[in-house]
């Protein structure tokens, strides 16, 4: 069973959280699947770029779920972000 209300687009997105780089798994208009070698907390607020051909998109969101990375296993993290705020030409990617 989907409980995914929102369809997902299976994409590799290079994302920028202040500095630090990190990677999507899926995307939708909804939020977006982070990988990334640190862990970040549910709840917390986030506010980065996503890289989209070539262009900057500016977001912010918050961290719905997310699963420990393991650094000394080089294994990344996982993190869901919901979107509280996304450049407009972003929903593009869904048409």
């Amino acid at each position: 069973m989907n409980k995914r209300l929102l369809p997902r687009l299976r994409r590799r997105l290079q994302v920028w959280l202040g500095d630090r780089p990190a990677y999507t798994s899926d995307v939708s208009t909804g939020g977006f699947a982070l990988e990334l070698m640190a862990t970040l907390r549910p709840g917390t607020m986030v506010h980065g770029e996503l890289q989209v051909d070539g262009q900057a998109m500016p977001f912010t969101g918050t961290v719905s779920w997310s699963k420990r990375a393991e650094p000394r296993l080089q294994v990344r993290g996982r993190a869901g972000i919901r979107f509280t705020g996304i450049a407009p030409g972003f929903f593009d990617l869904f048409r």
